[in-house]
């Protein structure tokens, strides 16, 4: 047992998978018969086996967005070392039962460019996980913010910073969506604002920050309670999905775009014809949310 632990400040991101509990509805005894068998297949390929395929889905978008890459500025040679250091990024993420825990460690002893690097990497990823599952007819919910927190074993992370991210997807979010936390939100203001994170940072590490701090921030917007949400369909985000999505799961990006606003609607269409009085009004603002970004034809026509 670990005897002592160290807390400092990371960025959390928790992902719940919603409605996996419903396809084990009525499912309470090991299977007697081939229908029996047939029913817990089927429960265990639309739970279990698709939470492996969305950890296997961060892995690839991670490795993509890690991997070396030609840099698309011009670097003076005597800088080139230096901009690649601050190029790179820290991230993890960990699976336990129906959820996703993703995060990355904000304390920085050289440059803190490579925090906000992998900030701005889980943005991408949960973006683009979310666009992807809707696609797979599987909704998410997803809260993400800033807070104290120590790693314990298998990559996992705990402390308040884990329940404020908790806190904005269980309590908050309510729908299908990605709430953004308040912590989160300042911290990338002050990087914008060249708010030094480490004593002496230098100028070309401050500039860094501020550009990824920037990017962040323009992938974000106000929803209509008030909270803020990360604009998965804005023409900020979707540039950044297309780059980085890993090859093997390279559908047209139409595609996913189509399908997941297909599922959007026919669940909306669904709730209110049973007047579901708690998931109609609920997918309606999805609804409304997709409806929007198409309507301004940005990405497709419906």
């Amino acid at each position: 047992m670990k005897e002592s632990f160290n807390y400092s400040y990371y960025l959390v991101a928790f992902i719940d998978v919603l409605g996996q509990k419903e396809a084990f509805k009525d499912i309470k005894d090991l299977p007697t018969t081939e229908e029996e068998k047939k029913r817990l297949m089927e429960a265990h390929s639309e739970t279990a086996l698709f939470i492996d395929d969305l950890r296997g889905w961060f892995d690839d978008f991670f490795v993509a967005y890690t991997e070396d890459k030609e840099s698309p500025y011009s670097v003076p040679e005597d800088k080139k070392e230096l901009f690649d250091e601050m190029r790179k990024s820290v991230l993890s993420h960990t699976r336990f039962s129906d959820c996703i825990q993703a995060y990355v460690p904000l304390q920085s002893k050289k440059y803190h460019s490579p925090c906000i690097n992998g900030i701005y990497g889980v943005l991408s990823a949960c973006g683009g996980m979310f666009l992807l599952s809707l696609a797979r007819k599987k909704p998410l919910r997803i809260g993400i913010d800033i807070g104290i927190a120590t790693e314990l074993g298998d990559n996992e992370v705990y402390g308040p910073g884990f329940f404020s991210a908790y806190e904005l997807e269980s309590k908050i979010a309510q729908y299908p969506r990605i709430v953004i936390g308040d912590t989160l939100i300042n911290y990338l203001m002050n990087l914008s604002h060249k708010k030094s994170q480490l004593p002496d940072q230098i100028k070309e590490d401050l500039e860094i920050c501020k550009v990824m701090a920037d990017n962040c921030l323009k992938m974000f917007i106000r929803d209509l309670d008030g909270f803020t949400v990360l604009d998965y369909l804005g023409k900020n985000f979707i540039d950044n999905f297309t780059e980085y999505t890993p090859e093997d799961q390279e559908e047209d990006s139409t595609k996913v775009l189509s399908m997941a606003f297909n599922f959007v609607e026919d669940e909306f269409k669904k709730q209110r014809h049973t007047r579901n009085r708690k998931l109609a009004p609920r997918y309606f603002m999805l609804y409304n949310y997709f409806r929007s970004r198409f309507a301004g034809g940005n990405h497709l026509e419906k």
